[in-house]
């Protein structure tokens, strides 16, 4: 069965209703100091996975032992977003939102987007804050959305192209779009369902959470 996790950064603190919003998954799993603010909210995390540089000695000393996962320990080989997204997947975990992923270091921000792509056969990622919520369309998605929901598409890392779209107030039609050329910032939709198709290229879905409802309802 799938499995699903609630993973939390040690990025920008999201607030506590974000959390709560995802508290029911079937796991939480935090990438080192995540576990800070996934404790100061009274969540207790199943699993703590990274070098634990940045933790507290209070949320150290409010862990198991055999829930510290000390990966790459001097720091050497990665950031704590892979060890953590590695873990998930050894517990069998096929889909997880990450909270705390974005805010702060841009470097780390624009790192950690890329674990959409890197992570896509594996996972089904949604990297959320309080502002929008982003995820890789994987060649097409299909879904509902109130009317008025703003919404963008971002090339991730190159032209993306092939690019079909239905019920946005602004429709693409075999069309490309590139970084610093031509964007897909700040549509909106007007029907339902919606429905974007992806020739070639890694884009990202941005739904802003500040609009309309704020999320989407995925379609078959």
């Amino acid at each position: 069965m799938p499995r699903s996790a609630l993973i939390v950064g040690n990025g920008e603190p999201p607030p506590r209703a974000l959390l709560e919003e995802f508290a029911g998954s079937d796991l939480l799993l935090c990438a080192d100091g995540g576990a800070n603010v996934a404790l100061r909210c009274g969540l207790q995390p199943d699993f703590v996975v990274g070098d634990l540089d940045s933790l507290g000695s209070e949320t150290s000393s409010s862990i198991p032992t055999e829930c510290l996962i000390a990966v790459d320990p001097e720091g050497d080989l990665s950031t704590d977003g892979p060890k953590v997204l590695d873990h998930a997947i050894e517990l069998g975990v096929t889909e997880a939102v990450l909270l705390g992923f974005t805010g702060r270091r841009v470097d780390h921000l624009l790192w950690n987007l890329s674990l959409l792509k890197t992570y896509r056969r594996r996972l089904a990622l949604r990297m959320i804050d309080a502002h929008c919520e982003i995820r890789l369309i994987d060649r097409h998605i299909r879904f509902r959305a109130e009317c008025g929901q703003k919404l963008s598409l971002c090339p991730l890392d190159g032209p993306v192209e092939g690019i079909t779209t239905t019920g946005l107030k602004w429709p693409l039609q075999a069309e490309a779009l590139a970084p610093g050329v031509r964007d897909g910032i700040s549509n909106e939709v007007v029907a339902a369902p919606v429905e974007i198709e992806v020739g070639s290229g890694d884009l990202l879905l941005c739904v802003q959470r500040d609009s309309a409802s704020g999320k989407i309802s995925l379609l078959p």
